[in-house]
């Protein structure tokens, strides 16, 4: 275990990282890899869903705009599936416009990209360390 800004963190945290860009999917993983999460990718709305189901991710980061499923999709799936993990929505859209299709209790914050790497770590962490207490 160790601290991040205050935060404890247990080594060995699922965290689902969807986005149909590899850049972005590849940032995250080496950014929270080195915090020491263990990091599952997915790059469409419907492998989000498969890996959800497969892995129970302790959080779900996640872009809104996906092919095959869109964000609102799969969140209404994880929903339906009583998959309610955690949900930290990354979008390069204005987030009010999404704000009525991502109304769930378990979606914890819409980030705006392109985000900060310093900002997203904290708020991944503070995120789990919620979800623990």
């Amino acid at each position: 275990m160790f601290r991040w800004k205050g935060s404890e963190i247990k080594m060995g945290n699922k965290v689902l990282v969807v986005d149909d860009q590899p850049g972005i999917r590849m940032l995250l993983e080496e950014l929270l890899k080195g915090d020491g999460y263990e990091i599952i990718t997915a790059k469409t709305g419907k492998q989000a869903c498969e890996e959800a189901i497969e892995h129970h991710p302790d959080l779900i980061l996640m872009d809104y705009k996906l092919p095959v499923m869109s964000g609102g999709e799969v969140l209404n799936y994880l929903d339906n599936q009583n998959l309610r993990k955690p949900v930290l929505i990354m979008t390069g859209l204005a987030p009010n416009s999404i704000e009525e299709n991502t109304n769930y209790p378990f979606v914890k914050d819409i980030i705006s990209k392109p985000f900060d790497i310093h900002m997203m770590r904290e708020l991944v962490a503070k995120t789990i360390s919620e979800k623990e207490s």
